[in-house]
């Protein structure tokens, strides 16, 4: 369903069922210093991406910046999330279209003030174009809000609109 491939999800549900060791997952990022703030990153066997930060925090704004990649890490894991929960329920998927908005006090990072230096009013708005009724999306939508592992390791609520 929706090109998702269920048969390796249930053997994969099934093997975590009988071994529940196999339910956690180490997940590892290697970062390399290149120059300035700009970093290497590295991921299992993908190309290596970078990351910087932009002219006024001191980078030379050539890659987006942790904060950005998480954001984005964020609104994908969500957008993941909500596309296996409705496929599970036979939901057909035409389009999904998930932006999720985040404010930093870059003040605090930069030690001018003190505060939450994470991420402030993230908000994900979500469009979809799919066979179900709006009633059904909203349920989907909010169940992978709560579901998402990436919004779930976040400590600031994150609220959600759906177009």
């Amino acid at each position: 369903m929706n090109n998702i491939d269920f048969n390796v999800l249930t053997q994969t549900m099934s093997a975590m069922k009988v071994d529940q060791n196999l339910a956690i997952k180490k997940w590892v990022a290697k970062i390399h210093w290149v120059d300035g703030v700009q970093n290497q990153v590295g991921i299992r066997e993908f190309t290596p991406f970078e990351m910087d930060q932009p002219k006024p925090m001191g980078g030379m704004n050539k890659a987006p910046n942790p904060v950005e990649y998480l954001v984005a890490a964020g609104g994908g894991c969500f957008a993941i999330t909500f596309q296996v929960l409705a496929s599970q329920q036979g939901i057909k998927l035409e389009n999904v279209d998930v932006t999720i908005e985040a404010d930093l006090n870059a003040a605090v990072l930069l030690g001018i003030e003190e505060g939450d230096g994470g991420i402030l009013n993230p908000v994900i708005t979500l469009t979809a174009e799919t066979s179900a009724s709006k009633i059904q999306v909203m349920e989907i939508a909010n169940i992978a809000l709560r579901k998402s592992p990436v919004l779930a390791s976040l400590k600031t609520k994150v609220n959600l609109v759906i177009k």
